[in-house]
Order: structure tokens, then C-alpha cells, then sequence
């Protein structure tokens, strides 16, 4: 296994990190026996960093940590990440009494990496009015979590304001080849880096999307000598300020391919990056809705959340796959805010920067979205 120094935190981390929001499931439960098997094969090989959160795999993730790695290993064979769900604390003693129920779900007295989950600049006010980052810093000296962090999604401005504003031993952040230069990934990162904030590396494999490329991008990525999973964590390790790559690892196949990549991972070559630069030019070249993300079209009165279900879309076409049109738009969300509710008022259009034809698109991405519901 390779493995990197954290120098300012004195800790040394396998570069390969397990995610624990992807295992196995029986009967809506977490699949202990396959699960086990997982992060045996993962602490044989080395592994020595673990990522869970308050609410991964319906809040029974906390609780497989305990089982599969507090309970049956030395606690200092490995280090536990957990985070801290703030956007959905109300007050400073709900993030007191959060923070124990899952250090009791745990098992442990004092969490290693311990994170305010997936903030934002609003997250980030949030956190603040009720006390959650200075809790991080009281439960620091108190010996109770090692090291303060946060795992962001926001701009770059955001990123920069909470890292000038905070105290903070590392940061989380999503980052792959793909959203390097289309989602500000390059400029959040940079901000990180000029901080001097080491980096923990979420969606390498951008949700399993790069895995899995549509058919022109596919081709192009057969060129390389590694699968395209591989190439793309291949990709973010080489980042420098990444000291580890988090897989959310589901299989023991996948377990043993990450093992192995990550046990004699070579750096990628010029030649790789020019192939990587052509497959993202091909995922450009597919037809999407032609969307920015401005959320203009967010006040839309039915509350339908039209931008996101045109974020689903475009996945969907790049990356053969949507989590968002496969399971959270047909599942999840209610039948009073999907498409077959909008009254076509046309207040979305008027506003629409680019013009878009807003309601046809709906219409056509929720006729998807429910044939692959039925599927």
C-alpha cells in the first residue's frame, strides 16, 4: 500500500481511504458478512483510513464502523472519519447531543477526523450561529476528536472564505478529471492548497459516472492501460495537495482492484493526460440540456427543482447513469414537486438566461426518469 505523511498533523495515511456509503445491503440492512469481508481484505492490504457520517446508509453506517472495525481491530490500526450533519442541526445542543450519539454508535471515546458535513457559504453562517466549529475546536482540546475539518460543496469563493475564517487541520472536497475546470474544482483546490490545509479527495470516480462513459468518451479512455475507474483515481492521487483518495468500494472485486492499483500505482504520463483531455472533450460533445446551474428558475411555485433534474439528465447521457433520475427524483421526491405537477406558467423561461425551452425538457426528462424508475 502506498502511503503519505500528513507533516502538520504527524499522521501517515494510506493514500487508498474506504468510503462507507456504498456496502452491501440484505433486507434494507447493512450485509455484515459482506461488508466484513471488505474491510478485512482492506486492512490486509493496508488500509488504514475509514470514512463514515451521521447519515450514510440510512444511519446505520456509524454503527458498521463499530462492528466491523472498533470492535474487532486495534484501535490504533486505523483511523475513523466521521462527520458532524450541521445543515440539519438547529441549535449548539443539537450538535452537542449529535456528537454523542455518534460516538456512541462508534464505540470510541475520541473520533479521529472528525468533519462539519458538506457546508457551503450558507452551510458554513450556519455552522457558525449554532457553535458547531468552535464544539470542534472544545472537543480538540478536550481529547475527544483529534483533528477539526469540513467536506465542502460551494464555489471557490466560499471555500476561501471559510478556510481564512476557520481553524482547520484538513479539508474534504469532491474532485476528479471531469469537474477539474467545469465545476470550479481547480479553484477550490488551489484555495485549499495556498492555505496549506491538507486534502482528503471525495468522488474520485465522480459517483461511479467515470466509470462507466458514454460511448464515443469510452473508446478514447480504452486507449489507456487501466480500467477507467482506475485512471481516474490514478488522476486525483497525483494531485499533490491529496494526500487520500476515497473510494466507496461496494464489492470485494472492486476491493482487490483498488488494492492492487494502489499498491504499485504508477503516476499518469503526459500521453495519459492528452487521452483524459480528449475524454472529457468527448463527454462535452454530448447532447445535453444546455443548463448553467444559475438557478434563476429556482423560485419555481410547484417547487420543482429544475435545475437539479437537468444535472441529472446531462449525467445521465455522459455517464450511461443518474443517481438522480434512477432513484432521488422518482423515489424521493414527492409527487406534488415533480414535473407531472407544473402548471406551465412560464416563470422559469422569462428567466432562463439561456433560453431554454424549460417545459418541454421537464417533460421529457421525467418521462425518462420514470422508465428507468420502472426498470
Amino acid at each position: 500500500m502506498e502511503y503519505k505523511e500528513i507533516h502538520t498533523l504527524g499522521v501517515t495515511l494510506s493514500r487508498l481511504g474506504m468510503g462507507l456509503m456504498r456496502l452491501p445491503t440484505a433486507d434494507g440492512k447493512i450485509d455484515d458478512k459482506a461488508s466484513f469481508a471488505m474491510v478485512d481484505a482492506l486492512m490486509a492490504g493496508g488500509v488504514n483510513y475509514y470514512d463514515a457520517a451521521f447519515f450514510y446508509m440510512d444511519g446505520q453506517c456509524e454503527g458498521f464502523a463499530g462492528r466491523a472495525l472498533v470492535d474487532r481491530y486495534p484501535r490504533d490500526s486505523f483511523y475513523l472519519t466521521s462527520k458532524l450533519p450541521v445543515n440539519e442541526l438547529k441549535s449548539a445542543q443539537d450538535v452537542r447531543d449529535t456528537f454523542e450519539i455518534q460516538r456512541t454508535r462508534l464505540g470510541v471515546d475520541c473520533i479521529d477526523f472528525y468533519l462539519l458535513h458538506g457546508i457551503d457559504g450558507k452551510g458554513w453562517r450556519h455552522s457558525q450561529e449554532i457553535g458547531a466549529h468552535e464544539f470542534q475546536l472544545e472537543m480538540k482540546r478536550e481529547g475527544k476528536i483529534r483533528f477539526a475539518g469540513f467536506s465542502f460543496h460551494g464555489t471557490p469563493e466560499e471555500m476561501e472564505t471559510i478556510l481564512s475564517e476557520g481553524q482547520w487541520d484538513f479539508a474534504m472536497m469532491q474532485i476528479n478529471y471531469f469537474d477539474w475546470l467545469r465545476e470550479d474544482a481547480k479553484a477550490i483546490y488551489e484555495a485549499a492548497v495556498r492555505h496549506g490545509v491538507p486534502l482528503i479527495a471525495m468522488e474520485p470516480v465522480r459517483g461511479g459516472g467515470l466509470s462507466n462513459l458514454a460511448p464515443e468518451a469510452k473508446a478514447i479512455a480504452s486507449r489507456l492501460d487501466t480500467t477507467p475507474a482506475a485512471t481516474a483515481l490514478r488522476w486525483v492521487a497525483d494531485l499533490p495537495g491529496i494526500y487520500v483518495v476515497l473510494s466507496g468500494m461496494s464489492t470485494l472485486e472492486q476491493v482487490g482492484e483498488n488494492l492492487a492499483l494502489f499498491s504499485a500505482r504508477q503516476p499518469l504520463t503526459d500521453a495519459d493526460r492528452d487521452t483524459i483531455a480528449q475524454v472529457v472533450e468527448a463527454l462535452d460533445r454530448v447532447p445535453t440540456i444546455a443548463c448553467t446551474g444559475c438557478n434563476y428558475c429556482v423560485d419555481c411555485p410547484q417547487g420543482i427543482a429544475i435545475s437539479t433534474l437537468f444535472d441529472g439528465y446531462n449525467d445521465y447521457m455522459r455517464f450511461s447513469g443518474s443517481w438522480v433520475l434512477e432513484a432521488m427524483y422518482p423515489r424521493l421526491t414527492p409527487p406534488e414537486r415533480q414535473v407531472s405537477a407544473c402548471v406551465e406558467c412560464g416563470a422559469c423561461e422569462q428567466r432562463c438566461p439561456q433560453h431554454l425551452d424549460i417545459i418541454s425538457e421537464l417533460k421529457r426528462v421525467h418521462e425518462l426518469s420514470m422508465s428507468l424508475a420502472k426498470a
